[in-house]
């Protein structure tokens, strides 16, 4: 598992996994760990009205568009992007 960081793409009106300088897509159905004061929760990608994440397939969780999240992830499940520089 490598760690990262969540961030809502305004352009693209989607969400990012970002490790290092290498951006990574996701979309509904991804799942990650996400980080809440010391600790790492399954999370599962979901969108309805708002995007949220379903965490230990119990606890929905509203995720906020300005916010960055930190996360891991195994990176040979999710498809890198080209990076803007």
């Amino acid at each position: 598992m490598k760690r990262g960081i969540l961030v809502y793409d305004q352009r693209e009106q989607e969400w990012r996994v970002w490790i290092g300088q290498t951006r990574y897509w996701v979309q509904q159905g991804y799942t990650f760990e996400l980080r809440i004061q010391q600790r790492y929760f399954n999370a599962y990608l979901e969108k309805d009205i708002d995007w949220f994440v379903t965490l230990d397939y119990e606890v929905i969780f509203i995720l906020h568009l300005n916010e960055v999240y930190k996360i891991r992830i195994n990176t040979i499940e999710y498809i890198p992007l080209d990076t803007p520089f």
